[in-house]
Protein backbone atom coordinates (compact mmCIF):
# COMPACT_ATOMS: atom_id res chain seq x y z
CA UNK A 1 0.00 0.00 0.00
CA UNK A 2 1.21 3.53 -0.72
CA UNK A 3 0.83 6.24 1.87
CA UNK A 4 -1.95 8.70 1.09
CA UNK A 5 -2.99 11.74 3.01
CA UNK A 6 -5.48 14.54 2.76
CA UNK A 7 -2.53 16.92 3.04
CA UNK A 8 -0.81 15.28 0.10
CA UNK A 9 -1.77 18.09 -2.25
CA UNK A 10 0.77 20.26 -0.46
CA UNK A 11 3.64 17.81 -0.88
CA UNK A 12 6.32 17.57 -3.56
CA UNK A 13 8.81 15.02 -4.70
CA UNK A 14 12.55 14.51 -4.91
CA UNK A 15 12.26 12.28 -7.96
CA UNK A 16 15.92 11.91 -8.83
CA UNK A 17 18.80 10.62 -6.87
CA UNK A 18 21.58 11.98 -9.02
CA UNK A 19 24.39 10.57 -11.05
CA UNK A 20 25.02 7.51 -8.93
CA UNK A 21 22.87 4.89 -7.18
CA UNK A 22 22.70 3.63 -3.61
CA UNK A 23 25.47 1.44 -2.27
CA UNK A 24 23.34 -0.81 -0.09
CA UNK A 25 24.96 -1.69 3.25
CA UNK A 26 28.64 -2.48 3.71
CA UNK A 27 30.92 -4.38 1.42
CA UNK A 28 30.90 -7.70 3.29
CA UNK A 29 34.00 -9.19 4.82
CA UNK A 30 34.76 -12.89 4.82
CA UNK A 31 34.34 -15.59 7.39
CA UNK A 32 31.17 -16.68 9.10
CA UNK A 33 29.10 -15.88 12.17
CA UNK A 34 27.87 -18.43 14.66
CA UNK A 35 24.30 -19.61 15.13
CA UNK A 36 21.69 -16.91 15.40
CA UNK A 37 19.67 -16.40 18.58
CA UNK A 38 16.71 -14.12 19.21
CA UNK A 39 17.36 -11.06 21.38
CA UNK A 40 14.59 -8.95 22.88
CA UNK A 41 14.04 -5.64 24.68
CA UNK A 42 10.71 -4.87 26.35
CA UNK A 43 10.50 -1.17 27.18
CA UNK A 44 8.15 1.67 27.99
CA UNK A 45 8.40 4.66 25.65
CA UNK A 46 6.99 8.13 26.11
CA UNK A 47 5.22 9.09 22.88
CA UNK A 48 3.98 12.52 21.88
CA UNK A 49 0.31 12.66 20.89
CA UNK A 50 -1.97 15.65 20.32
CA UNK A 51 -3.42 15.07 23.78
CA UNK A 52 0.06 15.06 25.35
CA UNK A 53 2.80 12.46 26.07
CA UNK A 54 1.58 8.97 26.83
CA UNK A 55 3.38 5.75 27.87
CA UNK A 56 3.50 3.12 25.15
CA UNK A 57 4.61 -0.50 25.55
CA UNK A 58 7.29 -1.35 22.97
CA UNK A 59 8.97 -4.69 22.30
CA UNK A 60 11.93 -5.02 19.91
CA UNK A 61 13.12 -8.43 18.71
CA UNK A 62 15.92 -9.41 16.31
CA UNK A 63 18.07 -12.36 15.38
CA UNK A 64 21.79 -11.86 16.11
CA UNK A 65 24.73 -14.28 15.96
CA UNK A 66 26.04 -15.46 19.31
CA UNK A 67 29.61 -14.77 18.17
CA UNK A 68 31.30 -13.44 15.06
CA UNK A 69 34.81 -12.54 13.91
CA UNK A 70 36.64 -9.43 12.78
CA UNK A 71 35.92 -8.70 9.13
CA UNK A 72 32.66 -10.67 9.09
CA UNK A 73 29.39 -8.96 8.26
CA UNK A 74 26.77 -9.05 11.03
CA UNK A 75 23.23 -8.86 9.65
CA UNK A 76 20.42 -8.46 12.21
CA UNK A 77 17.61 -10.73 11.00
CA UNK A 78 13.84 -10.94 11.47
CA UNK A 79 13.69 -7.50 13.07
CA UNK A 80 10.30 -6.62 14.60
CA UNK A 81 9.08 -3.65 16.60
CA UNK A 82 5.81 -4.26 18.46
CA UNK A 83 3.81 -1.33 19.83
CA UNK A 84 0.55 -1.11 21.71
CA UNK A 85 -0.89 2.34 21.05
CA UNK A 86 -3.44 3.76 23.52
CA UNK A 87 -6.83 4.12 21.91
CA UNK A 88 -7.62 7.32 23.81
CA UNK A 89 -4.60 9.06 22.25
CA UNK A 90 -5.70 8.05 18.74
CA UNK A 91 -9.33 9.10 19.12
CA UNK A 92 -9.14 12.12 16.82
CA UNK A 93 -7.07 10.19 14.29
CA UNK A 94 -9.26 7.07 14.14
CA UNK A 95 -12.67 8.58 14.78
CA UNK A 96 -15.41 6.04 15.29
CA UNK A 97 -15.96 2.67 13.73
CA UNK A 98 -13.45 0.13 12.37
CA UNK A 99 -10.49 1.37 10.33
CA UNK A 100 -7.39 0.06 8.54
CA UNK A 101 -4.00 1.31 9.73
CA UNK A 102 -0.55 0.93 8.19
CA UNK A 103 2.67 2.92 8.48
CA UNK A 104 6.43 3.19 8.56
CA UNK A 105 8.74 3.19 11.60
CA UNK A 106 12.30 4.35 12.24
CA UNK A 107 14.21 3.06 15.26
CA UNK A 108 17.57 4.58 16.18
CA UNK A 109 19.98 1.97 17.54
CA UNK A 110 23.43 2.45 19.02
CA UNK A 111 26.19 -0.05 18.39
CA UNK A 112 29.13 -0.02 20.81
CA UNK A 113 32.47 -1.83 20.75
CA UNK A 114 35.46 -1.08 22.98
CA UNK A 115 33.85 2.14 24.16
CA UNK A 116 33.33 3.41 20.60
CA UNK A 117 29.69 4.01 19.64
CA UNK A 118 27.89 4.69 16.39
CA UNK A 119 24.23 5.38 15.71
CA UNK A 120 22.64 3.12 13.11
CA UNK A 121 19.14 3.98 11.95
CA UNK A 122 16.74 1.11 11.30
CA UNK A 123 14.61 3.38 9.20
CA UNK A 124 12.37 1.47 6.82
CA UNK A 125 10.43 -0.83 9.12
CA UNK A 126 6.94 -1.21 7.70
CA UNK A 127 3.63 -1.66 9.50
CA UNK A 128 1.47 -3.87 7.31
CA UNK A 129 -2.13 -2.82 6.80
CA UNK A 130 -4.03 -3.92 9.92
CA UNK A 131 -7.73 -3.86 10.70
CA UNK A 132 -8.53 -1.83 13.84
CA UNK A 133 -11.74 -2.41 15.75
CA UNK A 134 -14.05 0.26 17.10
CA UNK A 135 -12.78 -0.22 20.67
CA UNK A 136 -9.63 -1.09 22.59
CA UNK A 137 -5.93 -0.22 22.23
CA UNK A 138 -4.23 -0.60 18.86
CA UNK A 139 -1.42 -3.20 18.59
CA UNK A 140 0.86 -2.85 15.54
CA UNK A 141 4.02 -4.56 14.35
CA UNK A 142 6.76 -3.06 12.14
CA UNK A 143 9.19 -5.30 10.26
CA UNK A 144 11.89 -4.92 7.60
CA UNK A 145 15.54 -5.21 6.63
CA UNK A 146 18.14 -3.17 8.54
CA UNK A 147 21.78 -2.18 7.85
CA UNK A 148 24.67 -4.54 8.46
CA UNK A 149 27.77 -3.84 10.53
CA UNK A 150 31.26 -5.27 10.20
CA UNK A 151 33.58 -5.37 13.24
CA UNK A 152 37.21 -4.62 12.37
CA UNK A 153 38.65 -5.86 15.68
CA UNK A 154 37.81 -8.13 18.60
CA UNK A 155 35.58 -7.11 21.50
CA UNK A 156 31.89 -7.55 22.33
CA UNK A 157 29.43 -5.58 20.20
CA UNK A 158 26.47 -4.26 22.17
CA UNK A 159 23.21 -3.16 20.50
CA UNK A 160 20.98 -0.68 22.35
CA UNK A 161 17.74 0.97 21.24
CA UNK A 162 16.79 4.66 21.32
CA UNK A 163 14.39 7.09 19.70
CA UNK A 164 11.43 5.65 17.82
CA UNK A 165 9.52 7.59 15.18
CA UNK A 166 6.48 6.24 13.41
CA UNK A 167 4.05 7.55 10.86
CA UNK A 168 0.61 5.97 10.86
CA UNK A 169 -1.58 6.03 7.79
CA UNK A 170 -5.30 5.45 8.30
CA UNK A 171 -7.70 4.22 5.66
CA UNK A 172 -11.43 4.52 6.39
CA UNK A 173 -13.57 1.43 6.53
CA UNK A 174 -15.15 0.31 3.28
CA UNK A 175 -18.05 2.53 2.33
CA UNK A 176 -17.01 5.47 4.54
CA UNK A 177 -16.53 8.87 2.91
CA UNK A 178 -13.81 9.92 5.39
CA UNK A 179 -10.53 10.92 3.71
CA UNK A 180 -7.31 9.02 4.53
CA UNK A 181 -5.02 10.69 7.07
CA UNK A 182 -1.48 10.49 8.39
CA UNK A 183 -0.33 10.79 12.00
CA UNK A 184 3.37 11.25 12.88
CA UNK A 185 4.37 10.12 16.39
CA UNK A 186 7.78 10.54 18.04
CA UNK A 187 8.76 8.41 21.05
CA UNK A 188 11.71 8.19 23.44
CA UNK A 189 12.52 5.48 26.00
CA UNK A 190 11.27 6.36 29.45
CA UNK A 191 14.00 7.07 32.01
CA UNK A 192 15.68 4.50 34.25
CA UNK A 193 15.40 1.52 31.90
CA UNK A 194 17.93 -0.93 30.52
CA UNK A 195 17.85 -0.22 26.77
CA UNK A 196 20.21 -3.01 25.73
CA UNK A 197 18.88 -5.23 22.96
CA UNK A 198 21.65 -7.83 22.64
CA UNK A 199 25.37 -8.60 22.38
CA UNK A 200 27.52 -10.30 19.75
CA UNK A 201 30.84 -11.68 20.97
CA UNK A 202 33.89 -11.05 18.78
CA UNK A 203 36.71 -13.08 20.37
CA UNK A 204 40.37 -12.26 19.90
CA UNK A 205 42.63 -14.44 17.82
CA UNK A 206 40.46 -14.93 14.73
CA UNK A 207 42.56 -15.46 11.61
CA UNK A 208 42.00 -12.69 9.09
CA UNK A 209 41.79 -13.53 5.41
CA UNK A 210 43.69 -11.63 2.69
CA UNK A 211 40.54 -9.67 1.82
CA UNK A 212 40.59 -8.03 5.26
CA UNK A 213 43.67 -6.09 4.20
CA UNK A 214 41.62 -4.24 1.59
CA UNK A 215 39.11 -2.86 4.08
CA UNK A 216 39.66 0.86 4.48
CA UNK A 217 37.66 1.32 7.69
CA UNK A 218 39.57 2.39 10.82
CA UNK A 219 39.90 -0.10 13.72
CA UNK A 220 36.58 -0.82 15.36
CA UNK A 221 33.24 -0.99 13.63
CA UNK A 222 32.64 -0.71 9.90
CA UNK A 223 29.08 0.60 10.07
CA UNK A 224 26.78 2.11 7.46
CA UNK A 225 26.90 5.66 8.77
CA UNK A 226 27.64 8.75 6.65
CA UNK A 227 29.41 10.36 9.60
CA UNK A 228 32.03 7.61 9.52
CA UNK A 229 32.78 7.81 5.83
CA UNK A 230 36.15 9.41 5.05
CA UNK A 231 35.99 12.95 3.73
CA UNK A 232 37.76 13.09 0.40
CA UNK A 233 40.75 15.05 -0.66
CA UNK A 234 40.02 17.30 -3.60
CA UNK A 235 41.38 16.22 -6.99
CA UNK A 236 45.08 16.96 -7.14
CA UNK A 237 45.75 16.64 -3.40
CA UNK A 238 48.67 14.37 -2.59
CA UNK A 239 46.99 12.78 0.43
CA UNK A 240 45.48 9.39 -0.31
CA UNK A 241 42.15 8.95 1.46
CA UNK A 242 40.59 5.44 1.59
CA UNK A 243 37.67 5.25 -0.79
CA UNK A 244 34.08 4.14 -0.42
CA UNK A 245 34.41 1.43 -3.09
CA UNK A 246 35.79 -1.93 -2.05
CA UNK A 247 36.36 -5.08 -4.14
CA UNK A 248 33.27 -7.27 -4.65
CA UNK A 249 32.40 -9.87 -2.04
CA UNK A 250 34.87 -12.74 -1.98
CA UNK A 251 37.52 -10.97 -4.08
CA UNK A 252 40.94 -10.52 -2.48
CA UNK A 253 44.50 -9.35 -3.05
CA UNK A 254 47.33 -11.74 -2.16
CA UNK A 255 49.55 -10.39 0.65
CA UNK A 256 51.86 -7.70 -0.66
CA UNK A 257 49.61 -6.92 -3.61
CA UNK A 258 47.20 -4.60 -1.80
CA UNK A 259 46.35 -1.24 -3.43
CA UNK A 260 49.10 1.34 -3.03
CA UNK A 261 49.40 4.98 -4.12
CA UNK A 262 50.84 5.52 -7.59
CA UNK A 263 53.67 8.03 -8.02
CA UNK A 264 52.26 11.45 -8.89
CA UNK A 265 52.33 12.16 -12.63
CA UNK A 266 54.89 14.58 -14.02
CA UNK A 267 52.14 17.05 -14.92
CA UNK A 268 48.53 17.64 -14.11
CA UNK A 269 46.41 14.62 -14.95
CA UNK A 270 42.86 15.55 -14.20
CA UNK A 271 39.98 14.33 -16.32
CA UNK A 272 36.98 16.47 -17.21
CA UNK A 273 33.68 15.18 -18.52
CA UNK A 274 29.91 15.33 -18.34
CA UNK A 275 27.23 12.92 -17.16
CA UNK A 276 23.44 13.07 -17.48
CA UNK A 277 20.50 10.71 -17.58
CA UNK A 278 17.29 9.58 -15.99
CA UNK A 279 16.15 8.53 -12.55
CA UNK A 280 12.88 6.82 -11.74
CA UNK A 281 10.76 7.95 -8.81
CA UNK A 282 9.19 4.64 -7.84
CA UNK A 283 6.48 5.95 -5.52
CA UNK A 284 5.44 8.57 -8.03
CA UNK A 285 5.45 6.19 -11.00
CA UNK A 286 7.51 8.57 -13.13
CA UNK A 287 11.03 9.52 -14.18
CA UNK A 288 13.17 12.62 -13.99
CA UNK A 289 15.61 13.87 -16.62
CA UNK A 290 18.90 15.56 -15.76
CA UNK A 291 18.58 17.94 -18.67
CA UNK A 292 21.83 19.76 -17.87
CA UNK A 293 24.59 17.17 -17.39
CA UNK A 294 26.86 17.33 -14.37
CA UNK A 295 30.49 18.37 -14.82
CA UNK A 296 32.92 15.76 -13.47
CA UNK A 297 36.46 16.69 -12.41
CA UNK A 298 38.46 13.52 -11.76
CA UNK A 299 41.91 12.90 -10.32
CA UNK A 300 42.98 10.08 -12.61
CA UNK A 301 44.65 6.81 -11.60
CA UNK A 302 46.07 7.59 -8.17
CA UNK A 303 46.03 4.12 -6.56
CA UNK A 304 46.77 0.71 -8.02
CA UNK A 305 46.41 -2.87 -6.79
CA UNK A 306 47.32 -5.94 -8.83
CA UNK A 307 46.32 -9.60 -9.01
CA UNK A 308 42.86 -9.22 -7.53
CA UNK A 309 41.23 -12.69 -7.55
CA UNK A 310 37.47 -13.23 -7.49
CA UNK A 311 35.32 -16.36 -7.01
CA UNK A 312 33.50 -15.95 -10.36
CA UNK A 313 36.70 -17.10 -12.13
CA UNK A 314 39.61 -18.02 -9.80
CA UNK A 315 41.82 -18.64 -12.88
CA UNK A 316 41.61 -14.96 -13.91
CA UNK A 317 43.09 -11.94 -12.12
CA UNK A 318 42.46 -8.23 -12.38
CA UNK A 319 44.11 -4.92 -11.66
CA UNK A 320 42.35 -2.52 -9.30
CA UNK A 321 42.72 1.10 -10.36
CA UNK A 322 41.34 3.94 -8.22
CA UNK A 323 40.23 7.36 -9.43
CA UNK A 324 38.44 10.02 -7.42
CA UNK A 325 36.92 13.40 -8.06
CA UNK A 326 34.16 15.90 -7.56
CA UNK A 327 31.37 17.78 -9.31
CA UNK A 328 31.64 21.38 -10.42
CA UNK A 329 28.62 23.63 -10.87
CA UNK A 330 29.47 27.32 -10.58
CA UNK A 331 32.30 26.40 -8.23
CA UNK A 332 30.12 24.19 -6.02
CA UNK A 333 30.30 20.35 -5.75
CA UNK A 334 26.80 19.91 -7.18
CA UNK A 335 24.80 18.59 -10.07
CA UNK A 336 23.04 21.41 -11.93
CA UNK A 337 19.62 21.95 -10.30
CA UNK A 338 16.80 20.38 -12.26
CA UNK A 339 13.02 20.51 -12.22
CA UNK A 340 10.46 17.78 -12.69
CA UNK A 341 6.70 17.47 -12.70
CA UNK A 342 4.84 14.40 -11.47
CA UNK A 343 1.27 13.47 -10.72
CA UNK A 344 1.61 13.09 -6.98
CA UNK A 345 -0.72 10.37 -5.67
CA UNK A 346 -1.80 9.79 -9.25
CA UNK A 347 -3.75 12.98 -9.85
CA UNK A 348 -2.14 16.14 -8.38
CA UNK A 349 0.47 17.88 -10.62
CA UNK A 350 3.49 18.71 -8.47
CA UNK A 351 6.74 20.40 -9.52
CA UNK A 352 9.92 20.86 -7.52
CA UNK A 353 13.50 21.89 -8.15
CA UNK A 354 16.06 19.39 -6.91
CA UNK A 355 19.59 20.30 -5.85
CA UNK A 356 22.11 17.51 -5.28
CA UNK A 357 25.37 18.26 -3.45
CA UNK A 358 28.32 15.96 -2.82
CA UNK A 359 29.30 15.12 0.75
CA UNK A 360 32.99 14.29 0.27
CA UNK A 361 34.17 12.93 -3.05
CA UNK A 362 33.24 10.52 -5.81
CA UNK A 363 35.24 7.29 -5.63
CA UNK A 364 35.70 5.22 -8.78
CA UNK A 365 37.32 1.78 -8.96
CA UNK A 366 38.01 -0.09 -12.18
CA UNK A 367 38.81 -3.78 -12.37
CA UNK A 368 40.70 -4.67 -15.55
CA UNK A 369 40.70 -8.44 -16.17
CA UNK A 370 43.72 -10.12 -17.76
CA UNK A 371 42.07 -12.92 -19.77
CA UNK A 372 41.19 -12.11 -23.38
CA UNK A 373 38.06 -13.35 -25.11
CA UNK A 374 38.25 -15.02 -28.57
CA UNK A 375 38.19 -11.56 -30.17
CA UNK A 376 41.24 -10.57 -28.15
CA UNK A 377 39.40 -8.17 -25.86
CA UNK A 378 39.41 -7.90 -22.08
CA UNK A 379 36.65 -7.06 -19.59
CA UNK A 380 36.46 -3.94 -17.44
CA UNK A 381 34.12 -3.44 -14.49
CA UNK A 382 33.81 0.05 -13.02
CA UNK A 383 32.04 0.97 -9.79
CA UNK A 384 31.50 4.60 -8.73
CA UNK A 385 30.19 5.67 -5.31
CA UNK A 386 29.41 8.95 -3.56
CA UNK A 387 27.38 10.42 -0.70
CA UNK A 388 24.98 13.15 -1.79
CA UNK A 389 22.53 15.51 -0.10
CA UNK A 390 19.17 16.12 -1.80
CA UNK A 391 17.46 19.51 -1.32
CA UNK A 392 14.00 20.55 -2.55
CA UNK A 393 12.88 24.10 -3.29
CA UNK A 394 10.50 26.12 -5.48
CA UNK A 395 7.79 23.55 -4.85
CA UNK A 396 4.40 24.03 -6.48
CA UNK A 397 1.32 21.86 -6.05
CA UNK A 398 -1.39 22.27 -8.68
CA UNK A 399 0.32 25.53 -9.66
CA UNK A 400 0.25 26.95 -6.13
CA UNK A 401 3.57 27.63 -4.31
CA UNK A 402 4.29 25.51 -1.24
CA UNK A 403 6.82 27.17 1.09
CA UNK A 404 9.12 24.34 2.19
CA UNK A 405 11.84 26.70 3.48
CA UNK A 406 15.56 26.85 2.60
CA UNK A 407 16.62 23.65 4.42
CA UNK A 408 14.21 21.03 3.07
CA UNK A 409 16.58 18.17 2.31
CA UNK A 410 17.35 14.54 2.97
CA UNK A 411 17.93 13.83 6.65
CA UNK A 412 21.23 12.19 5.72
CA UNK A 413 23.34 11.91 2.58
CA UNK A 414 22.46 9.14 0.16
CA UNK A 415 25.14 6.56 -0.44
CA UNK A 416 24.95 6.22 -4.22
CA UNK A 417 26.58 3.63 -6.45
CA UNK A 418 26.59 2.84 -10.17
CA UNK A 419 28.19 0.09 -12.19
CA UNK A 420 29.38 -0.02 -15.79
CA UNK A 421 30.83 -2.96 -17.76
CA UNK A 422 32.90 -2.70 -20.91
CA UNK A 423 35.38 -4.35 -23.28
CA UNK A 424 38.72 -3.00 -24.49
CA UNK A 425 41.70 -4.13 -26.60
CA UNK A 426 42.94 -5.23 -30.06
CA UNK A 427 42.79 -1.88 -31.82
CA UNK A 428 38.99 -1.79 -31.57
CA UNK A 429 37.19 1.11 -29.88
CA UNK A 430 35.95 0.37 -26.36
CA UNK A 431 32.38 -0.91 -26.02
CA UNK A 432 30.04 -0.62 -23.07
CA UNK A 433 31.46 1.60 -20.33
CA UNK A 434 35.02 2.64 -19.49
CA UNK A 435 36.07 5.66 -17.42
CA UNK A 436 37.87 7.35 -20.34
CA UNK A 437 35.43 6.58 -23.15
CA UNK A 438 32.24 6.87 -21.08
CA UNK A 439 29.02 4.96 -21.70
CA UNK A 440 26.01 3.85 -19.65
CA UNK A 441 26.06 3.20 -15.90
CA UNK A 442 23.12 1.79 -13.99
CA UNK A 443 21.95 1.06 -10.48
CA UNK A 444 19.19 1.53 -7.94
CA UNK A 445 18.83 4.19 -5.26
CA UNK A 446 17.01 4.67 -1.98
CA UNK A 447 15.69 8.15 -1.23
CA UNK A 448 16.21 8.84 2.51
CA UNK A 449 13.68 10.49 4.82
CA UNK A 450 13.42 14.29 4.67
CA UNK A 451 14.17 16.90 7.33
CA UNK A 452 13.79 20.67 7.69
CA UNK A 453 10.78 20.90 5.36
CA UNK A 454 8.08 23.47 6.03
CA UNK A 455 7.88 27.01 7.41
CA UNK A 456 4.49 27.33 9.07
CA UNK A 457 4.10 23.57 9.59
CA UNK A 458 6.31 20.48 9.70
CA UNK A 459 6.15 18.75 6.31
CA UNK A 460 8.98 16.24 6.91
CA UNK A 461 6.72 13.25 7.46
CA UNK A 462 4.62 14.03 4.39
CA UNK A 463 7.62 14.21 2.07
CA UNK A 464 9.04 11.06 3.62
CA UNK A 465 5.78 9.13 3.27
CA UNK A 466 5.13 10.18 -0.33
CA UNK A 467 8.67 10.21 -1.76
CA UNK A 468 11.28 8.34 0.31
CA UNK A 469 11.92 4.68 -0.40
CA UNK A 470 13.87 2.05 -2.27
CA UNK A 471 13.87 0.68 -5.80
CA UNK A 472 14.47 3.89 -7.79
CA UNK A 473 16.20 2.77 -11.00
CA UNK A 474 18.90 5.11 -12.33
CA UNK A 475 20.56 5.09 -15.76
CA UNK A 476 23.22 7.72 -16.38
CA UNK A 477 25.31 8.26 -19.50
CA UNK A 478 28.85 9.61 -19.29
CA UNK A 479 30.48 11.23 -22.31
CA UNK A 480 34.19 10.64 -23.11
CA UNK A 481 36.64 12.43 -20.83
CA UNK A 482 39.08 15.16 -21.74
CA UNK A 483 42.26 14.15 -19.88
CA UNK A 484 44.73 16.96 -19.37
CA UNK A 485 47.99 16.37 -21.21
CA UNK A 486 46.53 13.58 -23.39
CA UNK A 487 46.11 14.72 -26.99
CA UNK A 488 44.13 11.56 -27.84
CA UNK A 489 41.16 12.62 -25.70
CA UNK A 490 38.40 15.03 -26.80
CA UNK A 491 38.96 18.54 -25.43
CA UNK A 492 36.83 20.40 -24.54
CA UNK A 493 34.79 17.41 -23.33
CA UNK A 494 31.54 16.67 -25.18
CA UNK A 495 28.15 16.43 -23.49
CA UNK A 496 26.29 13.11 -23.52
CA UNK A 497 22.98 12.11 -25.06
CA UNK A 498 21.25 10.31 -22.18
CA UNK A 499 20.05 6.78 -22.89
CA UNK A 500 16.70 5.60 -21.54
Amino acid sequence: MRFRTSRARRTAQAGAVGMLALAAGLVPGTGSASDTHVVEAGLTYSCGFASGPQPVAVRVTAGLPVTSSAGTVIQPEDVSVWLTLPRASLADFLGTGPKRVSGVTQLVTEVTQRGESTEVSWQDLRIAETAVGAEGDVPVRATGAVPTITPRSSGDIVFTVGQLDLELSMEPAEGEATAPSVLPVSCRPAADQVVELGTVGVPAGAVETPSDSTVADPPGLGIVSPRQQPQAAAPGDDEIVPGKVQPPEGCYFPPGREPKPLPPPAGSKNGNGYMGGYSNAEKLNGAMLFKDPGHLVLRMNHMLGTFLTCPEDPTDTASWLMTDGTLDYNGKPQMPPTEATFLTFGFMPTTAKVEMTLDGKIDIATMGWLKRNPAGRTRETTIAAADMWVRLYDVKVNGQPLDVGPQCRSARPMRLQLRGDGLTGRQLPPSGYTVNSGGPLTGYAEIPPFSGCGVTEDLDSLFTASVSGKGNYVKMTQAPLCVEGNANTPCPPPKPTPER
